[in-house]
């Protein structure tokens, strides 16, 4: 804890404007619906150490292979903890994977539940290591419920490797696929684009897709918080698992396809911003 408490204070010297999952546009999305169900405890003390409201800081986590090319020291490990790996333990049922990437990634579960236990501690910890720990779990929990960000080790390329060879082998999330025509990635179909295109009319208003997404019920709510967050993990890595049996590499597809499958993508976001501001509550109790 002590090495966490000290890189917080280099660290807090970035501000953050870009993000890469999700799509920064929607990690901010997810934390502005969470913005809105926080209790009055949780949204001060949230504001008390960050400075401002959790949507200003959600892709705060994206920035780390920025300082990475700076030389900033300790801060690498945390590349790592924007995907969930998990192993298909039957038919329609998986389990917490212990496998990682060849460079560590996939080991986002742990450490959000890390980051979580040391925020119940908050009243312990220095205002740095608070702030650092809340931005964390901010960025991570919008992550655990990207359907791109879950490696499934029953893919041989489930990890992104150099062969032998030295030919690169890439990840089965980032297949090859065309929206409208122009070359993409699978991830990036479902980072943001599969909401945005919901209402395209809406182009950057974050207020008209708040409104328009954040209709559950409070009983609805409560029962989408329930469980814990391996549960979570579990419960996503069954409901997106179906979108690599309907992409094939070098498909095409359009807004047509994304709307089809918009029930994913609300669940998802929604799933996000609520879990978001269950945990952040509980935390600041």
């Amino acid at each position: 804890m002590k090495k966490f408490v000290l890189i917080s204070f280099a660290v807090s010297l970035f501000s953050v404007q870009e993000s890469f999952a999700w799509g920064g546009w929607a990690h901010k999305l997810i934390a502005i619906i969470a913005e809105s169900h926080l209790t009055p405890e949780a949204k001060a003390a949230t504001e008390k150490y960050l400075g401002s409201p959790i949507y200003n800081h959600a892709s705060w986590m994206d920035q780390v292979p920025v300082w990475k090319k700076k030389h900033i020291p300790g801060w690498e490990q945390t590349s790592w903890w924007h995907m969930c790996t998990v192993d298909r333990v039957g038919k329609k049922k998986f389990a917490i994977s212990d496998k990682r990437s060849p460079k560590g990634d996939g080991n986002l579960y742990p450490n959000l539940v890390n980051c979580v236990e040391n925020l119940k501690n908050y009243r312990n910890l220095t205002d740095s290591a608070v702030m650092i720990n809340i931005k964390c779990i901010v960025h991570m929990v919008g992550d655990m419920h990207c359907p791109c960000h879950i490696f499934y080790t029953e893919f041989d390329d489930c990890f992104s490797h150099t062969t032998p060879e030295g030919k690169k082998v890439r990840r089965h999330d980032q297949m090859r696929v065309y929206y409208n025509g122009k070359k993409t990635t699978s991830h990036r179909v479902w980072d943001g684009l599969s909401i945005r295109q919901i209402w395209p009319e809406y182009g950057p208003d974050y207020e008209k897709f708040r409104v328009a997404l954040d209709t559950m019920s409070p009983k609805k709510r409560a029962k989408m918080c329930k469980g814990t967050i391996e549960e979570w993990v579990l419960q996503n890595a069954k409901d997106c698992r179906y979108i690599y049996d309907i992409l094939e590499p070098n498909c095409k597809i359009d807004r047509e396809f994304l709307l089809e499958h918009q029930k994913l993508s609300k669940q998802q976001c929604l799933r996000a911003s609520y879990r978001l501001a269950h945990i952040l509550n509980e935390c600041f109790k």
